[in-house]
């Protein structure tokens, strides 16, 4: 007997609140208890791209185009029939969340202010996600995306909700009018986000945020019309990302994480954030405005003592950084092209990453009264360029001291090239680079290349795990791969036609793991193999192979 189905509705909502909205939308085909439950269901989310697929192919196809238009107004009176009945029959919204890639200036912003009056007027209305994009040739449309008139605007019925705890407004949305002609007060809400949306310009963000005097969450990104952003009086502040903007001024002591961003090098931004004494988290990426130097970092740490992570990705930098933190935990260079070494001394260090090109790799890294177990993350990827795994090896051997664990992500994207040079390697000093871990991703599907690849790297590493994500991973590269591992013919395994030691000698046994847990060995792999799809993307699974090595002398 099914005793859940009992339970009263607000405690089945509550359930239902918890899984992932597509598994609750599945239990309303259990019974006829659970349909109702879900047919009041206070949480909606309406994603228009899970309705309209587009494909850049199908552009200019006439029935392509009508079809995305039939089925964007079958979209349109899903969510209205929803909607109506809520409103008719009284049933509670918590949470609205609206992604239409498909909106018509001129058709569709009735139908909207109709929704937000049904939301706005909900007593129990917590969250509210919209997101707007014009329609365009996909649907046999052609709007200026910058042509202000052609945004939704807000209506009124919007500050009704008083409930709010969470406004996300993403998209071709316009909230300048509503700001300017109505006193804004939204006293709960703790998350504000905005991004790609119309303001107009400095005093309608004041106003704005003088009107939610609790949030803990602020995101302003893109805002068009906006570039001086100031932000201050907001006592509970806790988190905020800018970008995008020419001016930032923010003074709230309060702030624990702040992300700084601009997306073009080229363009200025002038900073002031140093009454955020307590900032923990600083992530700062492609402010031209900005050169990280020793002294730069000096002033940092010395402005924020409780700084313990720290991102910088697509700064400017000196070709050689200091970086000194008593607390740092967590430290991220991401496209630093112009560092060449790095030396960090962070007694609290937990993790390190640096991610880049593998054109600009740095020439040494190195760790000074660390932890013994700090993990350090490599990541390149290659697309359509040469990867010189002789440079990577070099780049792996210098990082100080040796103890330091290092885990390596290689990209190789089909019609990348993997430069390896046998005549280079004759004379190497051991022991190889030991890596904690491998991640792969490998869209080759030439199996003369992906034999080098993987002869390539295992003669230049010797890693303890090396992980798959099948998602990213040709089916070639990890048949080859399975072949590789399980090889035990002695005659496979001689060397005699090279001066170099086959890596096979060195591998002494193979143990598999995977996620979901299905796969254990080897010939349980090959079965999977099998299964899998030649020309389809393969599953959401991961493969992991535990390798135990010979030590090197």
């Amino acid at each position: 007997m099914d005793k859940i189905s009992d339970l009263p509705k607000i405690i089945l909502h509550d359930i239902l609140s918890r899984l992932p909205y597509e598994d609750a939308a599945r239990t309303s085909v259990l019974s006829k208890a659970w349909h109702e439950t879900w047919s009041s269901f206070p949480i909606l989310v309406f994603d228009g791209s899970r309705c309209v697929h587009l494909h850049w192919k199908d552009r200019k196809d006439p029935l392509k185009i009508q079809d995305n238009r039939r089925k964007a107004n079958s979209f349109l009176k899903s969510v209205d029939r929803t909607l109506v009945r809520f409103h008719h029959h009284g049933f509670a919204i918590k949470e609205f969340n609206l992604n239409m890639m498909f909106f018509h200036p001129r058709f569709m912003p009735h139908l909207v202010d109709r929704w937000m009056k049904i939301v706005g007027e909900s007593s129990s209305i917590q969250v509210l996600k919209l997101e707007l994009e014009l329609a365009g040739c996909f649907f046999g449309c052609k709007f200026d995306s910058h042509a202000v008139d052609n945004y939704y605007s807000l209506p009124p019925d919007v500050l009704k909700a008083k409930s709010l705890t969470e406004l996300v407004l993403l998209g071709r949305i316009r909230a300048d009018k509503l700001i300017v002609n109505h006193r804004i007060r939204f006293p709960m809400l703790r998350t504000l986000s905005l991004v790609n949306v119309y303001l107009g310009h400095e005093q309608a963000l004041e106003d704005l945020i003088s009107g939610c005097p609790m949030i803990e969450e602020l995101i302003l990104e893109h805002c068009v019309g906006l570039e001086i952003v100031k932000v201050h009086d907001l006592p509970k502040l806790k988190s905020a990302k800018f970008s995008g903007f020419r001016d930032i001024h923010v003074d709230v002591p309060s702030l624990e994480y702040l992300h700084l961003g601009n997306d073009e090098l080229e363009f200025p931004c002038d900073i002031s954030i140093d009454k955020c004494r307590n900032l923990k988290v600083f992530l700062l990426g492609a402010v031209s405005s900005v050169f990280v130097s020793n002294q730069w970092l000096l002033e940092l740490f010395d402005k924020f003592p409780f700084l313990e992570r720290l991102e910088l990705s697509g700064c400017i930098t000196s070709e050689s950084l200091m970086i000194s933190s008593s607390r740092l935990k967590v430290l991220s260079f991401d496209a630093c092209v112009e560092l060449k070494e790095a030396r960090i001394d962070a007694p609290n260090l937990e993790s390190c990453r640096y991610s880049g090109q593998s054109s600009h790799m740095p020439a040494a890294m190195s760790f000074v009264n660390c932890s013994n177990q700090v993990d350090f993350d490599v990541v390149f990827t290659i697309e359509f360029r040469i990867m010189d795994l002789k440079r990577l090896r070099a780049f792996l051997q210098n990082i100080a001291p040796r103890n330091v664990m290092v885990s390596l992500d290689l990209g190789i994207m089909k019609g990348s090239s993997i430069l390896f040079n046998e005549d280079v390697l004759q004379n190497v000093e051991v022991p190889l680079p030991r890596i904690k871990q491998l991640r792969l991703s490998v869209t080759e599907e030439t199996e003369e290349l992906c034999v080098l690849l993987i002869n390539d790297l295992f003669w230049s590493f010797r890693p303890a795990i090396i992980s798959l994500n099948l998602k990213v991973c040709s089916r070639i590269f990890l048949k080859l791969l399975l072949e590789k591992l399980r090889c035990n013919n002695k005659e496979e395994r001689c060397c005699s036609s090279s001066q170099m030691k086959c890596w096979w000698h060195d591998l002494k046994d193979v143990k598999v793991s995977s996620s979901p847990k299905k796969y254990e060995n080897l010939s349980d792999c090959e079965e999977l193999l099998d299964s899998l799809p030649i020309n389809l993307s393969s599953p959401n699974l991961h493969l992991n192979f535990e390798l135990e090595w010979d030590s090197l002398q």
